[in-house]
């Protein structure tokens, strides 16, 4: 077989084990539940909870705006304007979120705003590598605190403080390394300009804050007698996100939903099956919808200019 066929059989069965691992997560989440207890469980959802879901999201992705802020600064520093950067942040994250595989849709989002702007496919693979920096740094700052704070006020403090612990000595490490000096890393000919420490630190702000909005988006939809102490909770959401991201399946679709149904012990609640469903709606496909809209009206003002442009040269 070539290696083409290869790779091609390749992505067929990845395709296949996504749908098998969808069909599966779906039937444990759905299973014991009726639509007219779940159409119920939607309309009891508090309006203040919607808000407040629908706040945080907005928080979320300011932070993933100003990732991609960070990210041109320091890959190509004067050669993109904020505004297109704040776009393009915004936009690419909507994308990857809903749509899946995170690495594919973001950056193609990413080129198709970036490349008419001057950037070469280099510079945006290293704004992209910055981007995901800043959510890793930020992820891990995030759940550092959260355990910190677990540590000090819950069970099995021994356990929890040491994790949180190594993920503050790693974070501080990372931090000591730039401080060092103009930083890069190296693969091939592949090259990531590092931030400075104080844009890392920078970084590191923004991507907790992001994450934890992220994460309280979902925590403040979810019944009462269901939702854990923030910082417990912020460790299986996250933990979710990533079996979701693994699993190939279209933005986690029903892997992320049975993750956070296992580690709340929620199956066969309606309540909960309505808090992921309205985290869907407002984190998920609100901001998809919207970014399909910009794009499309950006996509036709800057062709409608380029037919007026041309005319008015022919003339």
């Amino acid at each position: 077989m070539t290696r083409a066929g290869a790779a091609s059989l390749a992505r067929r069965a990845g395709v296949v084990l996504a749908c098998v691992a969808v069909g599966v997560a779906l039937d444990f989440v759905l299973r014991d539940l009726s639509l007219a207890e779940l159409r119920t469980a939607l309309l009891r959802q508090p309006a203040a909870r919607i808000a407040a879901s629908l706040a945080l999201t907005a928080a979320s992705f300011a932070c993933l705006a100003l990732y991609d802020l960070v990210g041109v600064h320091v890959a190509a520093p004067g050669r993109v304007r904020a505004r297109l950067a704040l776009l393009a942040g915004a936009t690419s994250a909507a994308f990857a979120n809903t749509v899946g595989f995170h690495a594919v849709s973001g950056s193609a989002v990413r080129a198709h705003l970036y490349l008419p702007a001057g950037l070469s496919g280099g510079e945006v693979a290293r704004v992209v590598s910055t981007s995901w920096l800043s959510l890793v740094a930020g992820n891990a700052a995030m759940l550092a605190g959260a355990e910190l704070f677990q540590a000090a006020t819950g069970d099995d403090p021994a356990w929890h403080a040491a994790l949180g612990v190594t993920l503050e000595a790693l974070l501080l490490a990372w931090l000591w390394w730039l401080s060092r000096g103009p930083r890069e890393i190296a693969l091939g000919r592949w090259r990531l300009p590092m931030p400075s420490a104080s844009l890392a630190v920078m970084l590191m702000t923004l991507g907790a804050v992001e994450s934890g909005t992220a994460v309280g988006a979902l925590h403040v939809l979810l019944p009462p007698d269901l939702a854990p102490p923030f910082d417990v909770f912020a460790v299986g959401c996250i933990a979710a996100v990533l079996l979701g991201v693994v699993s190939h399946a279209p933005g986690g679709l029903g892997v992320f939903e049975a993750g956070m149904t296992a580690f709340l012990a929620g199956r066969g609640r309606p309540d909960l099956l309505a808090a992921l469903l309205l985290y869907r709606l407002l984190y998920n496909l609100l901001p998809f919808s919207c970014a399909v809209i910009v794009l499309g009206l950006r996509s036709g003002w800057r062709a409608l200019a380029g037919v007026t442009g041309a005319a008015a040269r022919s003339g």
